[in-house]
């Protein structure tokens, strides 16, 4: 990949229904974009169903009666980031250099896909490039050695599915011991906090 290939979203002021048709139109479009239009319609009929699986963005409290449709727009599009097929390898990084996609856009970015291998930073080239696992994760575990569980801070990310956010907890708790008690994400202080209010307060039991 040469050059940048994710679609330009141009964002205009929006006067509809906060739902409706215009929600309809934007899950579609999302999961097409994804390239799942069949695997994501099949995951969104099964999540916050009995059987199914929670939402992936919010701690969705599943109704004892529920529906065909149990997700908003927003739940259904982070569903669609988490089962994306795009896939980002090594050779990706080995055409752009980390100063070039500092002045990529955030949708840019995940537009490109998942990461496939572990990467480092290479200062020389100024590009990330492959390492092994076991290297990957001695080079972390050296890191948090090293330092004192006090002046360490777990930051998760509020896009992250539940499932991966409680293991990083379990990761946070077993490293700082009692210093330890909840995880912040960046949801916190965003549009969605409401969202993840009582995850964060399930955290802290």
């Amino acid at each position: 990949m040469s050059s940048k290939t994710a679609k330009k979203v141009h964002i205009k002021p929006y006067q509809g229904p906060a739902g409706g048709w215009g929600s309809v139109k934007g899950v579609i479009e999302i999961l097409l974009r994804e390239a799942i239009p069949l695997k994501g319609a099949l995951a969104l009929w099964r999540q916050n169903k009995p059987q199914g699986f929670a939402c992936v963005s919010c701690s969705y409290g599943r109704p004892p009666d529920f529906g065909a449709f149990e997700f908003c727009e927003n739940g259904a599009k982070a569903t669609a980031w988490e089962l994306t097929d795009k896939r980002c390898p090594p050779s990706f990084f080995a055409e752009h250099t980390v100063t070039e996609l500092e002045g990529w856009s955030d949708l840019e970015l995940e537009e490109v896909g998942r990461l496939t291998e572990p990467m480092h930073w290479d200062p020389v080239s100024d590009k990330y490039v492959q390492i092994p696992w076991a290297e990957a994760f001695a080079a972390i575990g050296s890191e948090l050695k090293a330092v004192a569980p006090q002046a360490v801070v777990f930051y998760c990310s509020g896009r992250a599915s539940l499932e991966a956010s409680y293991m990083f907890q379990l990761l946070a708790r077993m490293y700082a011991i009692t210093t330890c008690l909840t995880v912040p994400t960046c949801a916190t202080k965003a549009r969605r906090s409401l969202c993840h209010r009582p995850s964060e307060f399930r955290s802290a039991l």
